[in-house]
């Protein structure tokens, strides 16, 4: 490819990403059994977390994150994506995913651990941002919401043991 050629690509990619995200609200709901404090807050454009787990988070706990958008003109949410994943798995695996670099991302501004099992601890967020280079570029702009359940047994079944649920709502705007 010519030097001119590769330049527009790159200016074609830079076009394509999008140029900023506004976290609009961050609610989470603890299981009481595991967690003593969940508190989850949203200051200016970062969260941040304070958590106290009063047990070990053995291997087998899942996450499940269901991405749903709604377009400016539309009045509900519709699903994008839903994932379900072994936590630990993901965590021993050296394959590299979107899901890995966010987990990633957030262990550098806080004391989360990234590898199972997760001990009985306090456990601290500050003022973790969205990196736009974790966001996809084939995300339209709208408003964003994501589902997070982190849980032991099977998803949406009568065996479902549910640790944490989480929303967060964001706007993205593109260029």
């Amino acid at each position: 490819m010519s030097k001119k050629g590769l330049i527009l690509v790159l200016a074609l990619i830079r076009l394509s990403e999008p140029n900023s995200i506004s976290l609009d609200r961050v609610k989470c709901d603890k299981n009481p059994r595991y967690f003593r404090v969940l508190n989850v807050s949203l200051v200016n454009n970062t969260i941040s977390a304070d958590v106290d787990l009063l047990q070990t988070l053995k291997t087998g706990f899942r996450g499940h994150i269901d991405v749903q958008l709604r377009l400016s003109n539309a009045k509900k949410f519709q699903s994008l994506v839903q994932t379900d994943t072994d936590y630990c798995d993901l965590l021993s695996t050296l394959k590299d995913s979107l899901f890995r670099r966010w987990i990633k991302s957030v262990s550098k501004h806080s004391n989360f651990m990234e590898n199972c099992p997760v001990p009985a601890s306090h456990y601290v967020l500050k003022n973790w941002h969205i990196d736009m280079g974790l966001v996809p570029s084939y995300l339209l702009s709208g408003d964003y919401r994501l589902k997070a359940q982190v849980y032991y047994g099977k998803y949406h079944s009568k065996k479902q043991l549910v640790l944490v649920d989480c929303i967060v709502e964001a706007t993205m705007r593109n260029k």
